[in-house]
């Protein structure tokens, strides 16, 4: 027992070591200072706002990328870029609908009566979709209260008491899909709620799943042009169908998988919903404690890297060894198994821990071990002979 005792404080003492434990706490805090001047300072804003939100599932998912992308079999694109009168996109939905789709995802919003011709062939054909989810947008936000104050639908919503969900999504990352966002303390559903209603036959519980993170695996949506319904007609009988603008230079949002359109990012969120594949996103004071100890061991390899070469013997290799690029290309590689890890983390098993943080205190360990080393030199000048002169 005392062995056993006595081998467990060896191993607790090597691994806790002073110096280790201040770097690990001087990076954090060099980490949370740079944060505040990048976002409390106008001229460091682009900065701050290119790395708000960042996350390593970006990277998780950008490396997906490498391996050949599937077609999605249940979820089609029927494109009406270059289709503008009302008439002709009632006729083609009028011709969607004949070929009875599992659902209809209209990502159009019809704001004001236009055409009397159209707009009355398009009251007429809105009224007769039995299966399609039209949209509208929740505008002008109170920051204050966080939700929205006006609603912009369809001229003809009311009068046909429509099947609605908003598309608002957030402008700067789209990470996740909102499901469900309040107006004067009013729930409302999303389109993508209101599709999985159609598809299910039955309410969604959107109120208690107000938004998912989108999955994100890379995948091919195949793109039926307006007008050659009838020619790719197995793809839309039985299939859900999207109906929007795939080419929209002004409806382009960003994504872990760069610029995407805003439709493909609602087939994205659709094919999220129907796999219903769980994310396991680690979070609260589990993913704090786990991302110190994360840090804490990187910032102690590296710092056992530095005081490796640093007691090696003058020569080409020990000089090399200490130099800025090799030691950078250390703490480069420490980094990649730490990703590698949680990549396959990621994909094995869906579970995601952003390890942003970590791999931040990692880049600033050497720094921060300097930092120590000085404090110490010029503070307690006899633990500085202890420990650095040996």
């Amino acid at each position: 027992m005392r062995r056993v005792k006595t081998i467990l404080l060896t191993v607790l003492t090597a691994i806790c070591r002073p110096r280790q434990i201040a770097a690990t706490v001087v990076a954090f805090m060099l980490i949370a200072l740079l944060r505040f001047i990048a976002f409390h300072f106008d001229v460091f804003n682009p900065v701050a706002q290119a790395t708000k939100g960042f996350s390593t599932t970006d990277i998780f998912y950008d490396m997906m990328l490498a391996s050949p992308a599937d077609t999605c079999s249940t979820i089609v694109i029927v494109d009406i870029t270059s289709l503008h009168d009302r008439d002709s996109i009632a006729s083609v939905l009028d011709e969607i609908d004949a070929l009875e789709p599992a659902a209809i995802d209209i990502d159009v919003v019809f704001e004001h009566p236009r055409e009397p011709i159209g707009d009355t062939h398009l009251w007429n054909t809105a009224a007769t979709l039995s299966k399609a989810v039209f949209s509208f947008k929740m505008i002008d936000p109170d920051r204050e209260r966080n939700e929205f104050t006006r609603q912009v639908h369809s001229f003809f919503a009311a009068d046909l008491e429509l099947n609605e969900g908003f598309v608002n999504v957030d402008r700067s990352m789209i990470r996740n899909i909102p499901l469900c966002l309040e107006m004067k303390g009013k729930p409302y559903p999303s389109v993508i709620a209101r599709m999985m209603e159609v598809l299910q036959d039955k309410p969604f519980d959107y109120q208690n799943h107000r938004k998912r993170p989108i999955n994100y695996e890379p995948t091919v949506f195949r793109i039926i042009p307006y007008d050659s319904i009838q020619h790719y007609a197995k793809y839309i009988t039985g299939h859900i169908v999207m109906f929007g603008g795939a080419h929209e230079s002004v409806d382009m949002l960003y994504t872990p998988l760069g610029q995407m359109h805003g439709i493909e990012v609602l087939c994205y969120a659709m094919k999220t919903m129907l796999e219903m594949k769980k994310q396991n996103n680690c979070t609260g004071i589990l993913y704090w404690l786990l991302t110190i100890l994360f840090s804490y061991i990187g910032v102690s390899c590296i710092m056992a890297y530095k005081e490796k070469t640093l007691r090696m013997r003058d020569g080409i290799i020990g000089d090399l060894l200490r130099t800025t690029l090799i030691t950078s290309l250390f703490i480069f590689s420490m980094m990649v198994i730490y990703i590698s890890v949680g990549f396959m983390l990621f994909t094995k098993w869906r579970f995601s821990f952003d390890l942003t943080p970590t791999l931040s205190v990692m880049a600033f360990a050497t720094t921060a071990a300097d930092i120590v080393r000085i404090i110490i030199k010029y503070t307690f000048p006899h633990i500085y002979i202890m420990y650095y002169n040996k």
